[in-house]
């Protein structure tokens, strides 16, 4: 598939300069601090998308200690939100042009809000119903938020920003997610320890959530969104603010501009998008969002504990300091992607970085042959016999001691996780090692590549009358697959095994780059 962007072309702000007979855009056109200050309050939003979706890998294990789930219902309670995400997301275009931006990102927060108190307080609402159905709800609750900030959140701070820096303060978001990701992890480790931690880690997004709403009544909606309403003189004046240094002709010029992309937006429709020349783009961007959750990457943010666990961490608190290194490398490597994405060009990087993927997934699938020594899980826990390592990974099992030597035996209430972790002692190093290697240069592979350049390529890929629609199909097909990839983690590791697993996600990749 051939992948372009357009970014030869020159932007609309010289453009309009040079159409005008004005010179100097540069110096005229510059991001005032109320512009910075709309794109990260706007940018709260996708801290909490990051918060929420990296939190879940912390909180799973101090919740296993108060809710015994099974393979099953730890998938329902990481996928609801993804579930959640993928049907807000298909509406957040509609529902942004029909109440606004700006309205749209305070409905966020509030549901965010509601989701984590929810969480939060999911013991004291489980009296006469399931814990888990709770925690479903919660989790889904938080999914519909961030469905709606996926969408709005780089919608807003484009129609907000002047267009020479567009590309930069679209990318605070990206990094405010990833950097989501990381406090989440942060934060893990200091609710580690004590006991039902994890309300609190669930709880903690209300903070930023009330932040939002607080400071939200301070941002004006998108020039383009009042215009759409006939708000000319309200656009005007957010126009000015801007573009405080350029002349009023130049603010003229952009509103009549955006008048006309509203006209062309008027005339796009859905039926469009399968006929030529838009029904391969739309393929294409389709299957890049596709193939970045195929990769699995979703299930190390996730699962991170849970698979430094595998590998042989024994304690809660060493798990998720261990998987901070792998969220902070992410975080680190989106910065680095930055940089590079349009100096090295967005097909280039996606090609060398998915060979970097593939390489990462082969050897973290290594790392864990040598751990379990076995390709396959075996048909019964007394199979596992001596290898305690193997015996761990299955959720089936549990690992006891016998005098100076250890057997695998079938799950049992009176054997904690924590005294089965604590009897296997002979976690295979290199192993652990090794699976730590590949984690490491699957994540900055993909973090420079699969995991940026869908989301720059399918806002360059169409024409504007049918952009938005394309880019709701694309993004739903995006937590369409991370929903069944990150629901199907465990039951696939229990069926099968983690060495096959990862291997799953390898071949995927390699169809990929093919």
């Amino acid at each position: 598939m051939s992948i372009s962007s357009n970014n030869s072309k020159l932007d609309k702000d010289h453009l309009t300069f040079n159409e005008l007979g004005f010179n100097n855009v540069e110096e005229a056109v510059k991001v005032t601090p109320f512009v910075y200050f709309m794109t990260f309050i706007i940018a709260i939003g996708g801290f909490m998308y990051g918060y929420n979706s990296g939190v879940i890998s912390g909180a799973m294990l101090l919740l296993e200690k108060d809710i015994p789930m099974s393979g099953f219902q730890k998938g329902l309670v990481v996928g609801a939100m993804l579930f959640g995400a993928m049907v807000s997301g298909i509406f957040a275009g509609i529902l942004s042009d029909c109440i606004g931006r700006r309205v749209t990102l305070l409905l966020a927060a509030i549901i965010f809000a509601i989701g984590s108190i929810i969480l939060a307080f999911t013991t004291l609402l489980s009296k006469n119903i399931s814990p888990i159905i709770i925690l479903v709800l919660g989790r889904l609750i938080v999914g519909i938020a961030i469905g709606l900030v996926s969408m709005v959140v780089p919608v807003y701070i484009g129609e907000i920003s002047p267009t020479i820096y567009r590309g930069k303060l679209v990318t605070i978001n990206i990094l405010m997610v990833t950097g989501g990701e990381f406090v989440s992890y942060l934060i893990s480790i200091l609710f580690s320890i004590p006991d039902h931690g994890w309300k609190w880690l669930f709880g903690i997004p209300i903070i930023p959530s009330f932040i939002q709403l607080l400071f939200i009544y301070f941002i004006p909606e998108s020039p383009r969104f009042l215009i759409r309403r006939g708000k000319i003189d309200c656009a005007r004046e957010i126009l000015s603010k801007i573009y405080p240094n350029v002349p009023s002709e130049f603010v003229q010029k952009k509103i009549d501009d955006i008048h006309d992309t509203i006209s062309q937006d008027a005339s796009g429709s859905y039926k469009q998008l399968i006929r030529y020349p838009n029904l391969r783009p739309l393929i294409i961007a389709c299957s890049l969002q596709a193939f970045q959750n195929l990769s699995g990457f979703s299930v190390t943010m996730f699962y991170g504990a849970t698979i430094m666990k595998m590998i042989g961490f024994n304690s809660a608190k060493l798990d998720i300091t261990s998987s901070i290194i792998i969220t902070g490398t992410n975080f680190l490597s989106t910065v680095v992607a930055i940089f590079l994405i349009d100096r090295v060009g967005r097909r280039r990087i996606l090609l060398y970085t998915l060979i970097g993927v593939i390489f990462g997934l082969i050897i973290i699938s290594s790392g864990f042959f040598l751990i379990t020594n076995k390709v396959f899980k075996s048909g019964s826990c007394i199979e596992y016999g001596a290898n305690c390592e193997a015996c761990l990974i299955d959720d089936r099992c549990r690992f006891i001691m016998s005098g100076t030597s250890g057997t695998c035996v079938q799950n049992s209430d009176i054997l904690s996780e924590d005294q089965s972790l604590n009897a296997c002692q002979s976690t295979n190093a290199q192993g652990a090692w090794l699976t730590l290697l590949g984690l490491f240069l699957y994540v900055i592979a993909y973090a420079i590549g699969i995991g940026n350049v869908p989301w720059t390529i399918q806002g360059e890929l169409f024409p504007l009358n049918i952009r938005g629609r394309a880019a709701g199909i694309s993004t739903a097909t995006n937590w369409l697959v991370s929903l069944t990839i990150a629901a199907s983690f465990l039951p696939l590791i229990n069926k099968l095994s983690i060495v096959v697993t990862f291997w799953l996600y390898a071949v995927f990749m390699i169809i990929g780059i093919s």
